[in-house]
């Protein structure tokens, strides 16, 4: 049996809220550490207190779990990303190109 067109609705209705809250509560220790593992969360940076990024958010390390910080911060650290990835790829060049 198909599902109508409201069914359908009403289902992704569903679903955007149930993303919303998730990306809006605390992710305990454990489970943003099997994120990262699994790829499903990445680090902006191999530093201390490097936020991270995850379900289109970035998160803080807070006591015993990860927050997500505001809308406000997402574009400076996504340019903070970029610059990093960048400043990472210039360095592997410098090291390649110095190894005899």
């Amino acid at each position: 049996m198909a599902l109508t067109e409201g069914q359908l609705t009403s289902l992704a209705g569903f679903a955007e809220a149930r993303a919303d809250r998730l990306r809006s509560q605390p992710v305990g220790l454990g489970d943003m550490r099997r994120h990262l593992g699994s790829g499903e969360a990445v680090l902006l940076g191999d530093f201390p207190g490097a936020p991270v990024r995850f379900l289109d958010r970035w998160w803080r390390a807070a006591d015993g779990c990860w927050e997500p910080l505001s809308e406000e911060t997402r574009a400076v650290l996504n340019d903070d990303a970029t610059r990093w990835a960048l400043s990472v790829q210039a360095v592997q060049a410098v090291e390649s190109a110095v190894r005899p």
